[in-house]
C-alpha cells in the first residue's frame, strides 16, 4: 500500500509541475502584446498628450494674447486720410437756364492729412481692463492646472485599477491551475467508486466560475487601457500592463486638520473662485470709470490742393495743429446706475460661490480621508482573513485527503481563500488609490 500511494503521490506531483508550468506559459502569452508602462511615464504621457489639457493651454495662451491687446490701449492712435477729385468746369446760369458762362476751374483738387491721438486720462478705464484681463489670464491658468490635476487624478486611478484586475486574474488562475489537479483526481475516483458523480459536477462548475471571472478581468482590462489610451494620447487598442516599482502601501499618518489647511492653500477650484471675485470688482471699476470724463492729446498735419484759405488761389496750403480735447458723457450719472448695482451683486454672488467651493472641498478632504483611513484599516483585516482562510483549507485539505470531508467542504475552503486573497490584493490598491485620491483632494497630485 505504501509503494502504491508513493506512486501515486509522485505522478499527481509530476503532473502538478507541469499543470504549473504551462500555468506560467499561459500567463506570459496572455501579456503578449501588453505595453509595461510605470505610474510616472502614464502621467508624463497624459501631460504631453491629453486633449482636453492641450485646449486648456490654448486658452491660456489666447488669454495671453488678450492680455497684449488690450495694453495696446495706452497706445498713441494713428491715421493717415488722403483723397484726390477731378473736377470738371462748371457753368453758371443765369435765368432759368437762359444763358450759361463756363468757368476755367481747377480740374485736380487733393488732400491729405496725417493725424495722431493718445488717451491722457479715461477714468481708469483703461487700467482696470488691462487688469481684468491679466486675471483672466491668472483664471486660465488655474484652469489649466485644475485639468492636468483631474487627469492625472484619473489617470492614477486607472492606472492602479488595471493592477488590482491583472492580480485578480493571476491569483483566479492559480486557482483553476489547482480545479484541474482535482478534477483529475475526481475523474479516477469517481471512476473507482470513490466519490459521487455530483462531486466532479461541482469541481467543474467551480472552474466555469473562475474561468468566467478571468474573462470578465480580462475585457475590463480591455476597456480601462483603451482608456488610458485616450488619456495619454498612445494608439487606441494598445494593451497596458502597470508596473508598481518603488510605489509602496501608504501608512495611516495623515491629519484632518493639516489636509484640510492643505486644500484650501492648494486647490485650484478656491484659487479659480478667488479670481472670479476680483474679475467682478474689476468689472465694478471699469463701470465706475464711465462716470469720469476722457482726456486725449491730439496731433495733426494737413495738405491741401488748391488753397481755398482765405483766398481762392492756384496754391498747395500745409497747416499742422496740436492740443487736447475733453469729453464727458454727462448722462452716464444716471444711465450707469442699474449697471454699478448689477455689478456689485455679482461680486456678493463671487464671494458666495467661494464659500460654496470651500464647502465642496471640506467635503471632499474629508471623505477621502474616511476612505484612505478604512482602506489602511481593511489591509490588516484581510490579512488576517487570509491567514484564517488559508488554515481552514489546509485543515480541509488534509481531512479530505484521508476521506474525513466532502468535496464540498473542500470547494468551499478554496473558494473563501481564493475571496480573501482577493480581497487582500484589492484592499491593498484601494489603499493606494484612496492615497492617491487625498493628495487629490489636498491639491498635492
Amino acid at each position: 500500500m505504501d509503494i502504491l500511494f508513493f506512486k501515486y503521490f509522485k505522478r499527481e506531483f509530476v503532473i502538478l509541475v507541469i499543470a504549473c508550468f504551462f500555468c506560467e506559459v499561459g500567463f506570459s502569452q496572455n501579456d503578449d502584446g501588453a505595453r509595461i508602462i510605470k505610474l510616472d511615464e502614464v502621467i508624463q504621457l497624459g501631460i504631453q498628450n491629453n486633449n482636453q489639457l492641450k485646449i486648456a493651454n490654448t486658452d491660456v495662451a489666447t488669454a495671453n494674447e488678450n492680455l497684449n491687446q488690450s495694453h495696446i490701449a495706452k497706445a498713441p492712435i494713428i491715421g493717415l486720410n488722403m483723397g484726390y477729385n477731378y473736377i470738371g468746369n462748371p457753368k453758371i446760369f443765369e435765368g432759368f437756364y437762359e444763358k450759361s458762362t463756363t468757368v476755367d476751374y481747377f480740374n485736380h483738387q487733393g488732400s491729405a492729412s496725417v493725424f495722431t491721438s493718445m488717451p491722457l486720462y479715461y477714468g481708469g478705464g483703461i487700467n482696470s481692463q488691462i487688469d481684468k484681463q491679466q486675471l483672466i489670464v491668472s483664471m486660465q491658468e488655474s484652469v489649466a492646472k485644475m485639468t492636468e490635476t483631474e487627469i492625472k487624478q484619473a489617470i492614477t486611478t486607472q492606472f492602479f485599477a488595471l493592477e488590482k484586475l491583472y492580480k485578480q486574474i493571476e491569483i483566479t488562475k492559480q486557482n483553476i491551475v489547482n480545479t484541474d489537479l482535482r478534477i483529475k483526481q475526481l475523474n479516477s475516483r469517481v471512476a473507482n467508486g470513490q466519490n459521487l458523480k455530483s462531486d466532479l459536477l461541482r469541481t467543474e462548475l467551480q472552474k466555469s466560475n473562475f474561468e468566467v471571472a478571468v474573462f470578465r478581468s480580462s475585457n475590463s482590462i480591455e476597456l480601462i487601457s483603451n482608456y488610458l489610451d485616450i488619456l495619454t494620447g498612445l494608439p487606441t487598442n494598445t494593451k497596458l500592463k502597470p508596473v508598481l516599482d518603488g510605489i509602496l502601501i501608504p501608512k495611516a499618518e495623515v491629519n484632518l486638520e493639516e489636509s484640510l489647511n492643505d486644500a484650501y492653500q492648494n486647490r485650484y477650484e478656491i484659487k479659480r473662485s478667488e479670481i472670479n471675485v476680483k474679475i467682478a470688482e474689476s468689472s465694478l471699476d471699469i463701470t465706475n470709470s464711465g462716470f469720469k470724463p476722457f482726456v486725449n492729446a491730439n496731433l495733426l498735419f494737413n495738405t491741401q490742393y488748391p488753397a481755398q484759405w482765405p483766398n481762392y488761389s492756384d496754391n498747395i496750403l500745409n497747416y499742422w495743429a496740436a492740443g487736447i480735447s475733453l469729453s464727458w458723457d454727462v448722462s452716464s450719472f444716471y444711465n450707469l446706475k442699474h449697471k454699478v448695482n448689477a455689478d456689485q451683486l455679482q461680486i456678493d454672488k463671487s464671494n458666495i460661490a467661494l464659500e460654496a467651493t470651500k464647502d465642496v472641498i471640506n467635503q471632499d478632504v474629508k471623505a477621502a480621508y474616511v476612505r484612505f483611513m478604512e482602506s489602511v484599516r481593511n489591509i490588516t483585516t484581510f490579512k488576517k482573513d487570509v491567514d484564517l482562510a488559508l488554515s481552514n483549507y489546509k485543515i480541509v485539505k488534509s481531512r479530505y485527503d484521508n476521506d474525513f470531508a466532502l468535496i464540498s467542504d473542500i470547494v468551499d475552503a478554496e473558494l473563501q481563500l481564493n475571496e480573501a486573497k482577493i480581497s487582500l490584493n484589492n484592499a491593498n490598491i484601494d489603499a493606494i488609490i484612496q492615497y492617491y485620491s487625498l493628495q487629490y483632494a489636498m491639491g498635492k497630485l
